[in-house]
């Protein structure tokens, strides 16, 4: 009879055992406040669906806000395993990301879901596979063209830069703000309000996505709407921590993820960028202007292959990730 007792007790509390390790829990440091729109838009209702539909496999627990993870440390903290999945931009860490910075070139992407596609295309097929050992992507976005934005200063073209300090953020808008004859600055997203406020810089180069988040409306005034790059931003898990989870807790995270999970994340940048970009321009004491078709292109004529001949020279295979890039977009466009 004691034999059997001690045999059911090991039996139920192999159960029990069995159960909790199902029942896989991962931290997920979003990096943003809890209301920042990317948050309340899209991270949050994606954690969301995931755990509705585990069924018990897997739950992800939301941090929100930049003490467990912030957008310099996100990709230590997530292979250090303080948290398990990340979300962060990958010009902020170009040392882990360099051939996915592709993605920066200017005048190349029409949207965020282009540009998405293109980018988890690329991605699928290998070409970021030697720069993303250590990871496993679970979505990627295309931040929408950056645009060029002065504080009290009039801007209605690109010659408008010069003399002025311009924040950049890339290689490549850096390199355009020199040659036209403005001083680029590197600041940090969270830099930039005060930078702008104090005139230490007297404008910058960002998408509007930026605007609503770090108030950039209040020390801003001009803005010149030119496509000068973008940023790919992905959501992500060691792959460590990835191979560790069951099959289960896998399926149910990759039916939210992957290329698809991806697009309905650009679609949801593209509607972000234009409601910030309105509401901008419907704010007194903006001015925006557009680009013509025709200076677009003689911008694009006498920076494009320059701009792309940098990053060939900075990056290993970076000419043929520049034609791939070309290419894949194209492709997301039918």
């Amino acid at each position: 009879m004691k034999s059997l007792t001690r045999a059911l007790l090991l039996c139920t509390a192999l159960g029990f055992a069995s159960h909790a390790a199902a029942q896989e829990t991962l931290v997920f440091g979003t990096t943003n406040p809890e209301q920042h729109p990317i948050n309340t838009g899209f991270l949050t209702p994606w954690a969301e669906r995931i755990n509705a539909d585990a069924d018990g496999a897997v739950t992800i627990e939301l941090r929100h806000g930049p003490t467990i993870a912030n957008h310099s440390n996100f990709y230590d903290r997530v292979i250090d395993d303080v948290i398990q999945i990340s979300w962060g931009l990958t010009v902020t860490n170009p040392g882990k990301f360099g051939p996915v910075l592709v993605a920066t070139l200017p005048f190349l992407v029409e949207s965020s879901e282009q540009g998405t596609i293109a980018v988890c295309s690329m991605y699928e097929q290998g070409a970021f596979d030697e720069a993303l050992t250590d990871i496993v992507p679970l979505l990627w976005v295309e931040f929408p063209q950056a645009s060029a934005h002065m504080n009290g200063f009039e801007l209605t073209s690109l010659d408008d830069l010069a003399g002025r300090k311009v924040i950049t953020t890339t290689p490549a808008s850096a390199a355009i703000v020199g040659a036209f004859d403005g001083a680029p600055l590197s600041f940090g997203i969270n830099e930039m309000y005060e930078a702008l406020q104090r005139g230490t810089a007297e404008g910058t180069i960002i998408n509007f996505t930026a605007f609503p988040a770090f108030r950039l409306n209040e020390v801003t005034t001009d803005h010149y709407l030119i496509p000068l790059g973008g940023a790919a931003g992905l959501v992500f898990m060691s792959r460590d921590r990835w191979d560790a989870l069951s099959e289960d807790a896998q399926e149910a995270i990759m039916r939210h993820s992957g290329c698809e999970g991806s697009r309905a994340f650009g679609q949801f940048v593209d509607g972000w960028e234009a409601r910030a970009l309105e509401a901008v321009e419907s704010t007194e004491g903006h001015t925006v202007t557009r680009a013509t078709p025709e200076e677009i292109a003689a911008v694009r004529e006498r920076l494009g292959p320059s701009t792309e001949a940098a990053f060939a020279q900075r990056v290993p295979n970076g000419a043929e990730l520049v034609e791939m890039f070309k290419r894949e977009l194209e492709a997301a466009k039918q």
